[in-house]
This record gives structure tokens, C-alpha cells and sequence, in this order.
């Protein structure tokens, strides 16, 4: 795959960050009745509130090229 991966079609994408991950795993009931309504939910809260915490910060790159100091 590593070699070929390039020319793979019609493969599914994994997320590109964690918020987007969320968002699926929120949107997939199946996935969420096998693994327990209780337990997804405290999940996704959890999640939330760590990429929350994330975003809230700002990057080296941001301090430096958007920041007047």
C-alpha cells in the first residue's frame, strides 16, 4: 500500500484531525449502539473538551506570523 498507494481508488479517508473523527463517530448510530450509548457519549464529551483545550492555544507558527509583539 505504501508503495502503491497513490494509485488506490474509491478507498475510504481516514480523518484529518480529531474534530473530524468526532464528527464521524458521532454520525455512525451502529457504531455507537455496539459500543454503548453511555460509554460514546462520555466519549465524545471527553474528546471534545481535549481538542477544545487544543484549539484554544495557539501554535509557534501562528506566535510568529501572525502576532504583533
Amino acid at each position: 500500500m505504501y508503495k502503491e498507494g497513490h494509485t488506490v481508488t474509491d478507498a475510504p479517508r481516514l480523518p484529518l484531525n480529531l474534530l473530524d473523527a468526532l464528527r464521524e463517530y458521532d454520525k455512525d448510530e451502529e457504531l455507537k449502539a455496539t459500543l454503548g450509548k453511555s460509554f460514546s457519549s462520555a466519549y465524545l464529551k471527553l474528546k471534545h473538551q481535549e481538542w477544545n483545550a487544543y484549539a484554544s492555544h495557539f501554535t509557534e507558527w501562528e506566535r510568529q506570523t501572525t502576532l504583533d509583539i
